[in-house]
């Protein structure tokens, strides 16, 4: 990754960010990479994923953006591109859904240095998790073939 953004927007100018901290909330920053066979469908993407996702999402303050550039892997021919990006996230429970829905390849915890839960903080984040993982699961299997299904779930019963 180059040491300068081709594009870098700062958002939410002015947050007391300290203030959200005593609040609960945490500040992180997040590395979210896409690859793509198309160099414009690459950026786009990254573009989407801050644009049209994150800033929209309501437990969420974006403090900034850094959009690298989009480099072709010779090798295995496809395009890679990362966005950098700095964030509030209000609580604990909304910051994994966040990891989660949007899959970042790295994640650096700024602050704070501990988070407590309560117990029914914690089964909703479960629940969540849980809700998710369902999700994703079930459109992975739907996407399978029925010989592909009838593999993968032998091997799911026989791993137990």
């Amino acid at each position: 990754m180059p040491d300068s953004p081709i594009l870098e927007k700062r958002f939410n100018e002015g947050l007391d960010v300290d203030k959200y901290l005593k609040d609960g909330a945490l500040l992180s920053r997040l590395f979210i990479e896409v690859q793509s066979n198309d160099k414009d469908a690459a950026e786009t993407a990254l573009k989407r994923v801050v644009f049209d996702g994150l800033s929209n999402e309501k437990s969420v303050k974006l403090i900034y953006a850094k959009l690298y550039d989009i480099r072709k892997d010779e090798e295995l021919d496809f395009f890679s591109g990362v966005v950098e990006i700095k964030l509030l996230v209000m609580e604990f429970r909304w910051f994994v859904s966040v990891v989660m829905r949007y899959g970042p390849s790295a994640i650096e915890l700024i602050e704070p240095n501990e988070v407590t839960l309560t117990m029914d903080e914690m089964q909703s984040l479960l629940a969540d998790v849980s809700e998710l993982t369902q999700a994703y699961s079930s459109k992975i299997m739907s996407l399978l073939k029925d010989d592909e299904r009838k593999e993968l779930y032998g091997k799911m019963l026989s791993s137990g």
